[in-house]
């Protein structure tokens, strides 16, 4: 995404991971910006890396507002997911709408630095916004821990 110049913010179990919680997660969820040139964009760095779109459509579909609410209405999809052909990277998620203004969402990111490369995570409050919104069990879960460790920095 970095390479491609794509806006994104990595959200879900990778970024709770990078706060700092330890926590197990398979895949990496994304929200990328949804203008049709950028989230092509996104397809297609995806595509070039060796990852396949897991839905028997073509996934540059997702660049179109037209075809992505179709998804979501007729087919209740709320990530269009990709998966790695060598088996040797995660599974990436890219949310099909926003669960957040996407301009706050990506200005409070968290910049975060692995190896060569710099990263935006959400922001410890968005992602407890979104896992709020969420509402599975292990989200509660990683509410408490992001809060817990929050809690822990404010102290020191």
């Amino acid at each position: 995404m970095n390479a491609a110049g794509i806006r994104y913010v990595c959200v879900g179990g990778i970024a709770v991971l990078l706060h700092g919680v330890d926590r197990v997660t398979a895949d990496l969820d994304l929200v990328v910006e949804l203008t049709p040139a950028s989230s092509l964009k996104a397809i297609e760095a995806l595509l070039a890396a060796g990852y396949r779109a897991k839905i028997p459509a073509d996934p540059r579909g997702f660049a179109d507002p037209k075809i992505r609410r179709q998804w979501l209405d007729e087919k209740h999809m709320q990530v269009l997911s990709f998966w790695d052909t060598t088996r040797a990277r995660p599974d990436v998620d890219i949310l099909v709408e926003y669960p957040l203004d996407f301009e706050t969402l990506y200005t409070q990111s968290v910049p975060v630095t692995l190896g060569r490369g710099t990263y935006r995570i959400a922001s410890v409050e968005h992602l407890i916004a979104m896992k709020r919104n969420a509402g599975r069990a292990k989200d509660m879960q990683d509410i408490e821990e992001l809060q817990a460790r929050e809690n822990k920095h404010k102290k020191s």
